[in-house]
């Protein structure tokens, strides 16, 4: 990697646009999730609720894809490395509900904490929409860690069950980037790498600590 490049050379442009095609196709394979998670609802209420984020997922998607458009990018060739890293990171089916809630809520924020790192990061126009797309993201989340606590808190063999759905979440993320970790090389190249590690370890740390498993939290943030 060369030494680095202000946000505005070729090369941290070139970075933000893999980058932005990474996060474009994530929403994408997102609203894909929300939508079947509608089709699956048992009552209407969840089924509107899912509705809502798989709308609101989409339109995180359309609106990566108009920023990348505003850089001079092609959106479909900007996406293209990420399908089947993304495709298989996806098809990984949850064991059950407490596996579903853990990874939904892991999911979710990882998500928004490269967001938080790519905010500041990007430029003032990428900036001010992914602002936006965080307040979605958010909401996203929270609703995640209240379906978490209500499934981990239902049993207390649930809780045992969350720490291996953590663990099995971690390999899941592994695989899912073999053979070789193409995503997050890209998303260092933009630039602030310590401030993205720390900020996923530092939330992957306080996640496992809401879903009961402190301990591996703990490691997981001194590694």
């Amino acid at each position: 990697m060369t030494k680095t490049s202000g946000p505005n050379t070729p090369a941290a442009s070139t970075a933000m646009i893999r980058v932005l095609g990474a996060i474009a196709y994530g929403e994408l394979k997102a609203h894909e999730e929300a939508r079947a998670n509608a089709e699956a609802a048992t009552t209407d209420a969840e089924r509107q609720a899912w509705e809502r984020v798989a709308a609101q997922e989409l339109g995180h998607h359309r609106g990566f894809l108009h920023r990348l458009e505003a850089l001079g990018a092609d959106p479909e060739r900007a996406m293209r490395p990420y399908r089947r890293l993304l495709d298989r990171y996806h098809g990984q089916q949850p064991r059950g509900t407490v596996e579903a809630a853990v990874w939904s809520v892991l999911g979710e924020g990882i998500a928004e904490d490269l967001l938080l790192w790519l905010r500041r990061v990007s430029d003032p126009d990428t900036s001010a929409w992914i602002a936006n797309v965080l307040k979605d993201e958010e909401e996203h989340e929270a609703g995640a860690q209240q379906r978490a606590l209500a499934v981990v808190s239902a049993n207390p063999v649930n809780r045992v069950r969350a720490v291996g759905a953590l663990v099995t979440m971690l390999g899941r993320m592994l695989r899912s980037t073999e053979p070789g970790p193409l995503p997050l090389r890209v998303f260092v190249e933009v630039g602030r790498p310590h401030e993205l590690v720390a900020g996923i370890t530092r939330g992957y740390a306080r996640r496992a600590g809401m879903v009961g498993a402190a301990a591996i939290g703990r490691r997981a943030a001194a590694a």
